[in-house]
């Protein structure tokens, strides 16, 4: 089914440390209310289910087998709304910070994280994805991405119009959080798309504070929707496709851009 319009809700959240159950029935809790506004998707922050730890080998679930994923497809069935959020898992011997999409009716795409955050330890632990995948879903093109990977325009390249969403979900701390603004902007507005980066808030276990700034950009550069610094809620709002396409009409600038190729990933 193809939508003109999307509804799209911020889940800015605390997460429990390396406890999946938890977090969880705190994502359960908030899926069940963002469904009675009408929610098509629901985006939690980056490692939802444990926490941006590095102890891989304890927490990382086979993909193929996942407790927490089947969890999540059975939220998403049973609230009737998307899910997004990434979680470590081990697939053919290596580690993914791998970001899902789950829908309603259990089909589950995904996107492993491209660059990995070296200065936390993550490309000690983690493997990077290999190959970008652009998803489809109710009529619009979406692009998964994960935290780090929204410092690298290439990676983020909209070529070609061929998305019209980008969905960040993230770990990003406070002593950088007018980066992660500015670059919300930056990559909405150099690719003529929406973006949605949802970050958590709260205190980690590595004494890391978490503002959130979690918030939904039109292509202009324009907030849609903004979540409440260090709150732990959500926001929902709806995004339109006709301003986005009357605008790259007037506007197309992605005729100009720069060919490329990115070495060890297919685009």
């Amino acid at each position: 089914m193809t939508q003109d319009s999307l509804t799209l809700a911020l889940a800015q959240q605390d997460i429990i440390w390396e406890s999946p159950a938890e977090n969880l029935q705190v994502m359960r809790n908030t899926v069940a209310e963002v469904a009675t506004q009408g929610a098509d998707i629901v985006v939690f922050p980056e490692v939802m289910t444990t926490g941006f730890s590095m102890n891989v080998e304890a927490i990382a679930e086979p993909f193929d087998a996942s407790p927490s994923l089947q969890e999540v497809q059975a939220m998403a069935r049973c609230y009737g709304v998307a899910i997004v959020f990434s979680m470590i898992v081990k697939e053919k011997e290596k580690y993914h910070n791998r970001i899902c999409f789950v829908t309603p009716e259990g089909v589950i795409f995904y996107q492993d994280k491209r660059h990995l955050f070296r200065m936390g330890g993550e490309a000690k632990a983690i493997s990077p994805a290999r190959e970008r995948r652009i998803i489809s879903y109710k009529g619009w093109n979406i692009l998964l991405i994960a935290c780090y990977d929204m410092r690298f325009p290439v990676w983020c390249r909209n070529r070609n119009n061929e998305y019209d969403l980008l969905i960040d979900v993230a770990n990003w701390p406070e002593p950088r959080r007018l980066v992660w603004s500015t670059l919300l902007r930056a990559r909405a507005m150099e690719n003529l798309a929406y973006v949605c980066g949802v970050n958590r808030v709260g205190v980690d276990a590595e004494g890391l504070v978490y503002t959130g700034d979690s918030a939904i950009i039109d292509p202009r550069g324009k907030e849609v929707a903004t979540a409440t610094e260090r709150i732990h809620e959500y926001k929902v709002a709806t995004i339109e496709k006709a301003p986005m396409e009357k605008l790259r009409k007037k506007f197309p600038v992605y005729l100009d851009a720069d060919e490329f190729t990115i070495h060890g990933a297919t685009l």
